[in-house]
C-alpha cells in the first residue's frame, strides 16, 4: 500500500466515526493513528472501528491506552485514556 491508499482509508475512517470526534490523524504507508478530540472517547471510537487489542502505556504521564486493529488492510491505532483492566487495583 502507498500513502495515497492510507489517505483514502483515513478519510473513510474519519467519516465513519465523525469528523468532530477526531483531533489528529497521522498516516504512514501501513498505519493510521487517531487522536480523539476527547481521550475519554477513544475506547468507543476504537471499538467502533474494530480495534480491540489494547496496549497500556502506564509509564507515560499521563498514561494512556493505545487500541489497535486492522481496517482496509492497514493497522489502525486509536489513543484513549488509560483503561483499568478488570482485577487490577490502582
Amino acid at each position: 500500500m502507498g500513502i495515497y491508499d492510507g489517505l483514502q482509508a483515513a478519510s473513510r475512517i474519519v467519516d465513519a466515526v465523525g469528523h468532530d470526534r477526531i483531533e489528529l490523524v497521522t498516516i504512514t504507508r501501513d498505519r493510521i493513528c487517531l487522536q480523539p478530540a476527547r481521550l475519554d472517547d477513544g475506547e468507543s471510537i476504537a471499538k467502533a472501528l474494530g480495534c480491540v487489542v489494547p496496549l497500556d502505556h502506564r509509564m507515560f504521564v499521563p498514561g494512556h491506552t493505545l487500541w489497535t486493529g486492522e481496517r482496509d488492510g492497514l493497522e489502525v491505532q486509536v489513543r484513549s485514556v488509560l483503561r483499568r483492566p478488570v482485577g487490577v487495583a490502582l
